[in-house]
């Protein structure tokens, strides 16, 4: 496993450190958690629970439970001799199971992960046995700060801050070798894993993975991010029997509690841009759109091509995203038929700041000021971010090496630059 996610996953240790005693760990599948609690938890004794009940128990020997009675009794033991325990994929248990976990609270500590976000819910509610008594910590994408601080120091800023975007979702690197590795390489390893991940997610929250839902991912992966849009492309692929928006809107708010789908609010306007939240899985599926590429083997020259026309948009949706962050604000999109604004990140009703991004070699001071001149009636600060830097007044010009020494320094703010 490389440096990058382990220091980038100590962090999240770190914070779980904070939590109470009895703590709820939960995500879409391959986010990393097991990882984190295996690696960076001290825990006595670790059970896994299998899919249709087996447990195993992880502890000098592994040992499979078939009883959920003898599991219990193994957990309540534990506890009362104030150890520290870990149940993975909880929520394949029966659902006495937290009654009893709140009859065993508050002995030794108990961590509890899961896959189901509509378990997650359940758990949550207000009729829940244990409300109140754990602390709930979810994970997701890695975030775009921690991964591209992590990438710079081993990388190139302009690779890393290339890569970065793919690399937050944790599984892919698996496939990351320092100085080896291009993202046509990722995309040829994880041809299967895609597809397979999706079905898993769909498993997990017991929904099938119906042709409507995998017909709204596809959508997405080819550009449409708009609800109408969408609706017109299934109807005409056969999936929906009207090209109506409300047909398809409890989809989009079941994918979007799955940590599958994301939607950025458009500024000052009603409606969302939808995307797939994770991009290496949008990079698979348009491929797969195009050329069959789960399939079939497609050639190394049309995987670059599809790569380098999408880099640029999954550029800007991640620095949409690492701006908010910063920030501490909302990420929101503007579209006109004039020109776009790539991110504006706003906190309440003000404005902050407002960005462009041109991820190519052709950039020049009139793009800059061209930017400036669309965003002129937004207030908040300007950032121009692109491969070279560029000395305009009233924008702040940035490039992937400048921002990392920015990220660098905890003192520091982008006023400083």
């Amino acid at each position: 496993m490389v440096v990058t996610i382990i220091v980038v996953t100590r962090r999240y240790a770190e914070k779980l450190d904070d939590l109470s005693n009895y703590t709820l760990i939960y995500g879409r599948r391959k986010v990393g958690k097991t990882f984190l609690v295996k690696n960076f938890i001290d825990h006595d004794l670790y059970f896994i629970v299998k899919r249709g009940g087996g447990i195993i128990a992880e502890d000098d020997s592994i040992t499979n439970i078939d009883s959920f009675e003898l599991f219990l009794e193994r957990l309540r033991s534990a506890l009362k001799d104030e150890k520290t325990v870990v149940v993975d994929e909880f929520q394949r248990l029966p659902n006495e199971f937290l009654d009893h976990v709140q009859s065993f609270h508050p002995k030794g500590r108990l961590i509890l992960t899961g896959s189901s976000f509509h378990v997650m819910k359940d758990i949550l509610s207000p009729n829940s046995p244990i409300l109140g008594l754990v602390s709930e910590f979810k994970l997701s994408l890695i975030s775009p700060v921690n991964v591209f601080k992590e990438l710079g120091t081993h990388i190139d800023p302009n690779e890393g801050f290339e890569l970065s975007p793919y690399l937050r979702d944790p599984w892919t690197f698996q496939y990351f070798k320092e100085g080896k590795t291009s993202l046509e390489d990722i995309l040829f390893f994880s041809k299967q894993t895609i597809p397979s991940l999706t079905r898993e997610i769909f498993l997990e929250e017991e929904r099938t993975l119906s042709e409507v839902y995998e017909g709204i991912i596809r959508s997405l992966a080819l550009g449409r991010w708009k609800l109408k849009e969408i609706a017109d492309l299934l109807h005409s692929r056969g999936l929906i029997d009207q090209p109506d928006p409300s047909n398809i809107r409890p989809y989009f708010k079941n994918m979007m509690s799955m940590d599958l789908v994301s939607r950025i609010p458009l500024h000052h306007k009603k409606g969302y841009r939808y995307t797939i939240k994770s991009p290496i899985m949008e990079l698979g599926y348009l491929l797969d759109e195009k050329y069959n590429f789960f399939e079939e083997d497609i050639s190394d020259k049309r995987i670059k091509k599809v790569i380098e026309e999408n880099i640029p948009k999954h550029i800007e949706r991640y620095c949409g995203d690492l701006f908010a962050e910063l920030y501490d604000g909302k990420y929101e999109y503007h579209y006109s038929s004039e020109f776009d604004t790539d991110f504006i990140i706003t906190h309440d009703d003000d404005v902050l700041v407002s960005g462009e991004v041109k991820w190519s070699e052709n950039v020049s001071e009139s793009d800059v000021r061209k930017f400036l001149d669309r965003t002129d009636y937004l207030p908040g600060e300007k950032i121009f971010l692109a491969k070279k830097e560029f000395d305009i007044e009233g924008v702040i010009s940035l490039t992937p090496k400048k921002l990392l020494d920015l990220l660098k320094d905890d003192r520091a703010s982008l006023k400083d630059l």
